[in-house]
């Protein structure tokens, strides 16, 4: 874990299950490694191996009631619709069987897992996610896509979700350590990202506020 006391940035970054030999995992180490040469002052680094993780993570920092809200960004790999976080170091054989099921090593659209980070809506003022292709329109043949992941994440935190649409690349973080490609542009393939649609609490909340006036 890389300390910040009140930060504005927390990344969090996949990790290995406890109690497993750390294997080497390249781009997960160069991350790292980057993030730790910037030393940026307000980024809390901490790694993750699960969406239990996340929720531990994020409830210490917020029970420090006077942290503001926070930009949230979660690298790790992308896995038929959700981001692999420690289901990056399990042979492909046991996916299935460990990393749909508590405390889920993937971030994806099960409710589940989600009902895990639903008491942190409201605290982030926007969500990245770092993986390649995690926020693509495309579902690479699986049921569920980027867009639906996206979409799911900004009901349920009340914020914006960004995620990758191609692939990603360490050295495209800032110097505050978040994920920002549209300043590394390169030709002829540039980055592209896709946004979430306005999420319906932002709508139901608007036509509220109208009626009301």
């Amino acid at each position: 874990m890389i300390h910040r006391e009140r930060p504005r940035i927390v990344t969090l970054v996949a990790s290995p299950p406890a109690g497993t030999v750390r294997a080497a995992e390249p781009f997960i180490d160069a991350v790292l490694q980057v993030l730790a040469d910037k030393r940026a002052a307000h980024n809390l680094v901490i790694r993750v191996s699960s969406v239990r993780d996340i929720d531990l993570a994020l409830s210490r920092i917020f029970a420090d009631s006077r942290q503001d809200q926070i930009r949230l960004q979660i690298i790790g790999h992308q896995l038929a619709g959700g981001l692999a976080l420690a289901a990056t170091w399990i042979p492909d054989h046991e996916v299935q069987a460990r990393a749909f099921r508590f405390p889920y090593l993937v971030l994806d659209t099960n409710p589940a897992a989600l009902g895990l980070l639903s008491k942190h809506a409201g605290k982030i003022a926007e969500l990245m996610l770092v993986g390649c292709n995690i926020g693509a329109a495309s579902t690479f043949g699986h049921a569920i896509n980027g867009r639906t992941l996206t979409y799911t994440l900004a009901e349920l935190l009340h914020c914006t979700v960004l995620g990758a649409d191609d692939v990603v690349a360490p050295d495209e973080l800032d110097d505050d350590g978040w994920y920002a490609p549209g300043a590394h542009r390169r030709a002829p393939k540039g980055w592209r990202w896709i946004e979430d649609a306005p999420p319906s609490w932002i709508d139901r909340t608007q036509r509220r506020r109208a009626k009301a006036a």
